[in-house]
């Protein structure tokens, strides 16, 4: 795994998802409104697509980056592969 330099601010958005996600689910214990409950877990869903974005930004600027300075064809071939998978991925979800 290549160092990610948007580590320690991609953990800190997770943290902050994770806790969302923690009020969500005593949302749903102490049965709130649904229409409430549904407006949160939009919320989510959009934080965690910004976090699969700067995931995929951070693939095609570094891996990518490295991948079209190789020698290696296959090397290419394969991270091109990688990212157009990931990106394949994340559409449709």
């Amino acid at each position: 795994m290549t160092s990610n330099p948007q580590r320690p601010e991609l953990i800190g958005q997770l943290a902050v998802i994770e806790g969302h996600i923690r009020g969500i689910a005593r949302m749903v214990y102490q049965d709130a409104n649904c229409i409430e409950i549904l407006t949160q877990t939009s919320a989510v869903t959009g934080s965690l697509r910004s976090v699969a974005l700067d995931l995929v930004d951070n693939h095609l600027q570094h891996c990518l980056t490295q991948a079209i300075d190789s020698p290696d064809p296959a090397y290419r071939d394969a991270k091109v592969a990688e990212a157009s998978t990931a990106i394949a991925r994340l559409v449709r979800s």
